[in-house]
């Protein structure tokens, strides 16, 4: 199965909230945070779940949680 990994910063207070959400979409995505600090996470999903992750990640603007891709990784 060929993985795809995204970097983003958001806010530390949404972390939680965005890994709990992951959860409940069993097998959809990992999320590991990078830096707790700065609210820099990485998520990992496999190939094709592309269009579901970018789905959550804009559901959680709902509930004022933004994301920044980072892309100089």
């Amino acid at each position: 199965m060929v993985e795809q990994t995204k970097r983003f910063m958001m806010s530390r207070e949404g972390i939680g909230f965005f890994k709990a959400v992951l959860e409940s979409y069993e097998d959809v995505a990992l999320l590991t945070v990078l830096d707790g600090k700065t609210g820099e996470v990485e998520v990992l999903f496999p190939a094709g779940f592309e269009e579901v992750v970018a789905g959550i990640i804009k559901d959680m603007g709902r509930y004022g949680i933004r994301f920044e891709e980072v892309t100089d990784v």
